[in-house]
């Protein structure tokens, strides 16, 4: 267990007459504008976005592309909303990520658990909410009272006037049994990229080099290697799977809100990888 004052919390900015960013992150105009172009990936979005074409057309009384536009639209909507779209989609990621047994799992000199389970926080807790991705908390705190590591590298930042996630996930592990000082804060990052360079400063700091990973199964690829890149051994501690083990009693060609959730996670995660490549990252 580590001594006390080993808890760090960068801040999101610091200051000497003037704002210093980081030159390993993107600024904040170019930040929101990834955000923006991304949601027109996301089926609902382009979707609604097709529609609101084909209205348009329809207003100019081009009758027959605004019924072709708007058949599309619910077209796509409808696949993406399918069991057996989703899963295809995750399965392309998940595929060579094998969960493993605890048992099996090799030490290692930090966790590093990657921001993305939380939802934010809300005046109604103390605690901010979970989101699907939450079974990343629950396996990186049974991989640290498993013994696997001594100590809990959280990393995520938040958008200017919010509260870091790596303190809401902070606060979520000391309520699950973690010891605050036994978990270490990275609260500047606002992507995996960042995650990663910055994790890898205080790691490296500290003389850690050999880490578990803790990712959803569908985010593992891009996450390992961005962290390999950084000089890191990483040793992948994926969870969260989404490929369904079962046979579902629900036939796959009925769409459903959860299948749509999937889709959107798997193109996000998709058009991610490919836009991480083309900027040399990975």
């Amino acid at each position: 267990m580590l001594h006390g004052g080993l808890v760090v919390e960068q801040q999101l900015a610091l200051y000497t007459g003037g704002p210093k960013i980081s030159p390993h992150r993107s600024t904040d105009i170019s930040y929101t504008a990834t955000k923006l172009a991304s949601l027109l990936l996301y089926p609902l979005s382009l979707a609604l976005l097709m529609l609101l074409l084909a209205l348009l057309l329809l207003q100019l009384r081009q009758l027959r592309s605004a019924f072709y536009l708007a058949l599309v639209a619910v077209a796509w909507l409808y696949l993406c909303s399918t069991s057996v779209f989703a899963n295809y989609l995750m399965s392309t990621l998940e595929r060579d990520v094998t969960p493993r047994a605890m048992s099996v799992i090799e030490k290692a000199d930090a966790i590093v658990l990657l921001g993305g389970a939380m939802r934010g926080d809300t005046h109604m807790s103390t605690l901010a909410d979970l989101n699907q991705q939450a079974d990343r908390l629950v396996y990186a705190t049974a991989l640290y009272k498993a013994g696997k590591a001594p100590v809990i590298l959280l990393t995520g930042g938040a958008a200017p006037g919010d509260r870091p996630e790596a303190q809401q996930m902070r606060d979520t592990l000391k309520v699950m049994g973690v010891p605050v000082q036994d978990m270490l804060l990275e609260n500047q990052s606002r992507d995996t990229h960042d995650n990663a360079i910055y994790s890898a400063e205080l790691l490296k700091a500290r003389g850690m080099r050999r880490v578990l990973l803790v990712t959803s199964a569908f985010h593992m690829r891009r996450a390992e290697a961005l962290f390999s890149r950084q000089g890191l051994e990483v040793v992948p501690a994926p969870t969260d799977f989404q490929r369904p083990v079962g046979t579902s009693v629900v036939p796959g060609w009925l769409p459903g809100a959860g299948n749509l959730g999937r889709t959107t996670h798997a193109l996000h995660e998709i058009a991610g990888y490919w836009a991480y490549r083309w900027r040399g990252w990975l």
